[in-house]
Parts: C-alpha cells; structure tokens; sequence
C-alpha cells in the first residue's frame, strides 16, 4: 500500500477544532453518511492544505478508487481497511492516520 497525504478543512459541523483534536489523540479520521449518500465514508481532499486550516494525515489505507483527482473518499464496506465506529446510535467509517492538526 501507499503512503497517502491528505486533509479536511475546518467547518462547524464535521471537522471543528474538537473533532482535530480527538483525531490527533486517537490516530483516527471518522465520516458518516453524506446526504444522499448511501453508506458512512471518511471523505478528504488530497495533498496537505495551502492558506486555510484544517488537519493534515497521512495513512496506509487506499481510498476508493473512484475518487477524483482532488477529492477522496473511504466507504465503510466498499474500501478494504475501513473500519466501523459507532456513536450516539449513528455509525461513521473509520480509517487509522497520522493527523497533524493544523488550527492553531
């Protein structure tokens, strides 16, 4: 497997300054079910970020192949080495990574 570079920009209701943190603790990046979606799946953009922040990470998991060039994702059962987390009764995709929190 490859070594893959990625991050998520900070937003309010995915990627806050708690989530980063709890990602840098735990080694794990978490995504649900995207609207109109039709399983939980970490989504990314590619590359580290440029002039916003956000988190940085690195992991040995390939995403799934029919991904654009910019933007990746990680589907709970169609991505080999996601994992299944569950919380509050909701359940998200889960990859391992390296996170580097980049929000000061």
């Amino acid at each position: 497997m490859a070594l893959g570079q990625f991050n998520r920009r900070e937003n309010r209701n995915t990627q806050s300054k708690s989530v980063a943190i709890e990602q840098v603790k735990s080694g794990e990046v978490w995504g649900k079910t995207r609207q109109n979606g039709f399983e939980p799946s970490v989504q990314a953009y590619a590359g580290k970020l440029k002039n916003c922040r956000g988190i940085d990470f690195t992991t040995l998991i390939d995403p799934h192949p029919d991904g654009s060039p910019f933007e990746v994702s990680w589907y709970l059962t169609e991505t080999p080495g996601v994992q299944h987390r569950c919380s509050g009764g909701e359940d998200f995709a889960c990859i391992t990574a390296v996170v580097t929190n980049m929000q000061p």
